[in-house]
């Protein structure tokens, strides 16, 4: 079976596992960030069979969808019935799935991972505090890092302690182009619920130009990063050749 096979697979085991009738009811369902799951399934896989990598892959995914979803929590006021409603429940699911995260992997024993992404979301909970409540003026270049710590925290803790810290760099750059451009689209929505509708900026009239030119900025940056790299390991060869595919479709 091809890397695709087995990962359409895991998808289809994780879809099922995160269903929840009542929860569908009310929220939309979760978001499955495909590309984090293959990348998590390319660094598990290395060192264990189809069987423990794919497990391992969910439970860390829905890990990160309990984060994602307390991250689209609204803060604002609310006096509708339905819109509170909404609400309690979207803090609920969160909860949800980040008990099953723990339930999942406590039935394979694997308590080192347990403590891997444990430690992991206290750096991610760190640094978003850092960036949501500074100490200091953030400059551009200073808020781009910021971000990117946020964007790699589980996934590039997760390959530093399987013994990959070579391919963070590039784990890092991909997954902070990634938010630059969710952040892009969502900046010209009505209702921007992105990071940069929390911060105040001194330039936010300008941006969508900003982050258009710290896009195709990032994008050059990491096609070359990728093509000059003398590292010729089996991990970094597959996540080379994985990212180099979705950068066209990307910007």
């Amino acid at each position: 079976m091809s890397l695709f096979k087995e990962l359409d697979l895991v998808c289809h085991q994780l879809c099922l596992e995160l269903k929840h009738e009542y929860v569908q009811t009310v929220l939309p369902k979760p978001d499955i960030d495909r590309d984090k799951m293959t990348i998590y399934y390319m660094l598990f896989r290395m060192n264990e069979p189809q069987q423990a990598a794919g497990s391992y892959t969910k439970s860390v995914m829905v890990a990160e969808i309990g984060l994602n979803t307390h991250e689209t929590m609204t803060c604002e006021k609310r006096t509708d019935k339905e819109l509170l409603k909404q609400r309690q429940l979207t803090v609920l699911s969160g909860d949800f799935y980040s008990a099953l995260y723990y339930y999942t992997l406590a039935r394979q024993s694997n308590i080192e991972l347990v403590k891997w992404v444990a430690q992991a979301i206290q750096n991610f909970n760190e640094y978003k505090c850092a960036l949501f409540f500074p100490h200091v003026h953030f400059g551009w270049q200073e808020l781009i890092n910021e971000i990117k710590k946020i964007e790699s925290a589980l996934v590039g803790k997760i390959a530093h302690q399987l013994g990959f810290t070579h391919v963070v760099p590039y784990i890092s750059d991909f997954f902070l182009l990634k938010r630059l451009i969710a952040e892009r689209d969502l900046s010209n929505e009505e209702k921007h619920t992105g990071y940069f509708s929390k911060l105040r900026l001194d330039d936010d009239d300008q941006l969508v130009e900003k982050l258009d030119w710290e896009i195709k900025s990032q994008t050059a940056q990491l096609s070359q990063a990728l093509q000059q790299s003398e590292n010729q390991s089996e991990l970094f060869l597959k996540l080379r050749d994985y990212i180099n595919l979705q950068l066209p479709q990307m910007a």
